[in-house]
């Protein structure tokens, strides 16, 4: 027996009767309807008249911005869980120094391309794709165009190469790669496009406080933001990446600082002032040893809501409910084995990871007058999740449901721009088998590498 096709709702599409966690402090909550026309949210609210709309049934259906992952390495998508359990040294050897050199154009998009669908599988609809596999410009093209390809939003963070490792981290003096200006003028110039471009940098800590500045004035010309790992363990209180930003007056509301685990007060404060964005990315704080405890209810003491992210596939999963998790655990960890330490910072909730994973998301990218909210005018990047399914009925507490018990496999339907992604918990206009036999082909060649020395 043959399951039919479902007809993928297309065009203008109403979403009816479903809890919508809008995200929106103007509409707050509710129990209603959502009005899609030319991939855009036209109107929100209940009874909406349903003439010339294809209808989704939204009972038994929590509808949510989609997740914005503001911090994911995709081209190793398809080395994906390999490193799960590695410290940073391990990862290091396996990935930046012995397979990062040997990767093809041809790895490149299928690492891209697995993790941009793994992402939309998983509810993500917003993905900023932070690319250090800058080997060639054809690389460099073959991972925007398996974003294109995807289907999903994403600000694609130019990188450095993964050639010569040494040179381009570890305190590295080499300026950003040249050629994201070719990108900027010949490929993304679209500020507007669903694949757009920003710039990932080293910033002091990777490589020197003249080479970052340099960066800085570069990505500003080109009009685009920036992002930088900072607070990386040990290195975060030997270089200060945003202190030493701050005392050059570099600080800006352009900039995205990912980790933060170790930066100290004085550097959170500089970057709350400054108005400037963190990311953390609980999941991998949690488990690679030597970064640091994730910042969470630091950065909300300073009074900066951060966004949440994924970082790297090769040790966790994919998704945001692994990382809203983390980010829960650690907190109450802290509390329990350093009470003095934890308990004067601020709690938060599974609304406000819920918040964190969209709105904050958006806004740490520039792209909160897009996305991050089921507000009207923005586009239509939404999830439906399942509220029926065994491991979250009765549903008690909506936010509470899903971050404590969600994961992607509650994920029903995905739109992106107003196109379903994902329907009936199925991934549509994929050829999953190539794509998984390329993937394989790709990591079977990468695996059959010697291991250089780290």
């Amino acid at each position: 027996m043959t399951t039919a096709t479902p007809d993928i709702p297309q065009g203008r599409i109403l979403i009816r009767g479903a809890h919508l966690l809008t995200q929106d402090p103007a509409l707050g909550e509710l129990v209603g309807d959502v009005l899609i026309d030319d991939g855009v949210i036209a109107e929100v609210g209940t009874g909406i008249d349903d003439a010339g709309a294809a209808v989704i049934d939204g009972a038994d259906r929590a509808v949510l911005p989609g997740f914005v992952d503001t911090h994911r390495h995709t081209w190793q998508g398809a080395i994906r869980q390999v490193g799960t359990g590695w410290d940073f040294p391990k990862y290091r050897q396996h990935i930046q120094l012995t397979w990062g050199p040997q990767f093809t154009p041809d790895d490149v998009y299928i690492g891209n391309l697995v993790g941009a669908i793994g992402a939309i599988d998983a509810g993500i609809t917003t993905l900023r794709d932070e690319s250090h596999i800058q080997n060639s410009p054809d690389h460099t093209d073959a991972a925007i165009a398996a974003l294109r390809e995807s289907g999903i939003r994403a600000a694609f963070a130019y990188g450095w190469p993964s050639i010569d490792s040494d040179k381009w981290m570890l305190r590295g003096e080499a300026t950003h790669p040249d050629d994201i200006r070719r990108v900027r003028s010949q490929v993304l110039s679209d500020d507007d496009a669903l694949v757009t471009l920003q710039a990932m940098l080293r910033g002091p800590e990777l490589s020197t406080l003249e080479v970052t500045a340099q960066d800085i004035a570069m990505a500003r010309e080109l009009g685009i933001r920036s992002s930088m790992h900072v607070g990386n363990g040990p290195w975060g209180p030997q270089y200060r990446g945003i202190g030493s930003l701050g005392e050059a007056g570099l600080l800006g509301e352009d900039l995205l600082f990912i980790h933060c685990c170790t930066s100290d007060d004085e550097e959170l404060k500089m970057l709350a002032d400054s108005g400037g964005h963190a990311s953390v990315s609980a999941a991998v704080e949690a488990v690679l040893p030597g970064l640091g405890a994730p910042a969470t209810g630091r950065l909300l003491a300073h009074g900066i809501r951060p966004s949440l992210s994924v970082d790297t596939e090769a040790s966790v999963a994919g998704d945001m409910f692994n990382v809203m998790r983390a980010a829960l655990s650690a907190q109450n960890v802290g509390v329990s084995i350093d009470p003095a330490g934890y308990e004067s910072l601020p709690a938060f909730t599974p609304a406000d990871l819920l918040a964190m994973a969209t709105i904050e998301g958006a806004r740490a990218s520039g792209l909160d007058h897009k996305t991050g909210s089921i507000t009207p005018g923005k586009a239509a990047d939404l999830i439906l999740l399942r509220l029926d399914d065994a491991n979250l009925l009765p549903a008690n507490d909506i936010a509470a449901s899903i971050v404590g018990a969600g994961h992607p496999g509650n994920i029903d339907t995905v739109l992106v721009a107003g196109q379903v992604r994902k329907y009936q918990g199925r991934l549509v206009g994929l050829d999953l088998t190539d794509i998984r036999h390329r993937a394989e082909a790709s990591r079977d060649r990468l695996f059959s590498v010697d291991l250089v020395d780290g």
